[in-house]
């Protein structure tokens, strides 16, 4: 069984790395008894959305999604159609930019996303004063996704606010979208989440969901065990002491606390 992956623009798309997602996915698909075929989709390179299982999209500097959105908009139309008749995309962070309606920066001025996610964003002021704006330039992020329980690091510059759409889970302690209590957002199979850095490799249950519901989609059943991977136990492990870390924490003004 195979899964493809088409890894998008590593060589720009890679601030929180990203690369780690992949050897992720790639361990626990293994683990599942799947074959990960992960293609490196450099800038400026067409994605091959015929033979593509799932579009991973990293995150990037703000200053580079408009440089993005120029190499991928002539893909657009492809994309959405690749996104409407079920195809899977797994984005981080800022590429909710590049997937929503418009991105508006600081300075007012404005960038049209692929309107593939009913979402828009609008980038933070800049500041290292402490509670002057919501910018996080670090922090747990603690959310629920159906019955599964997701701890990450969330580094804010854009708040998202979504449209006619559903959020991906919802936030148990952290920021999420915009202070809302949201986390991300999921239309048909597109999944934009705000946890950076090593999402799959702390949560590799989020990661065996996923592979488990693209190859059912392909029509091919997964019985593999993840409990084989060499990370997983320490996975669970690191959850539970997150868990109590985040709980014993100074609760700072502005951050969403439902513990």
């Amino acid at each position: 069984m195979n899964l493809n992956i088409a890894w998008v623009y590593p060589d720009i798309l890679n601030l929180h790395g990203d690369r780690g997602n992949m050897m992720a996915i790639e361990k626990i698909a293994s683990a599942m008894g799947v074959n990960a075929n992960i293609k490196k989709v450099n800038y400026g390179d067409s994605i091959d959305f015929e033979n593509t299982d799932l579009v991973f999209m990293g995150a990037g500097q703000i200053r580079d999604m408009e440089h993005v959105l120029e190499k991928i908009s002539g893909s657009a139309d492809v994309f959405k159609e690749y996104v409407e008749n079920g195809g899977y995309v797994l984005a981080i962070g800022t590429t909710g930019c590049v997937l929503g309606k418009k991105l508006t920066l600081e300075n007012g001025y404005e960038i049209k996303g692929l309107e593939i996610l009913d979402i828009t964003a609008k980038e933070l002021n800049r500041t290292k004063m402490p509670y002057v704006t919501k910018e996080v330039y670090g922090d747990d992020l603690w959310w629920k996704y159906d019955d599964m329980e997701i701890i990450g690091c969330q580094i804010h510059r854009v708040d998202y606010t979504l449209g006619d759409v559903k959020p991906l889970g919802q936030v148990v302690y952290g920021y999420g979208n915009d202070l809302g209590g949201s986390e991300g957002v999921r239309y048909k199979n597109v999944i934009h989440t705000n946890t950076v850095g090593p999402l799959l490799s702390s949560n590799p249950w989020f990661g065996e969901r996923l592979i488990k519901e693209i190859m059912a989609e392909k029509g091919e059943n997964v019985d593999g065990d993840i409990n084989k991977l060499e990370f997983f136990s320490y996975a669970k492990e690191s959850m539970e002491l997150k868990k109590n870390f985040i709980k014993d924490k100074f609760k700072l003004p502005g951050i969403i606390h439902n513990i």
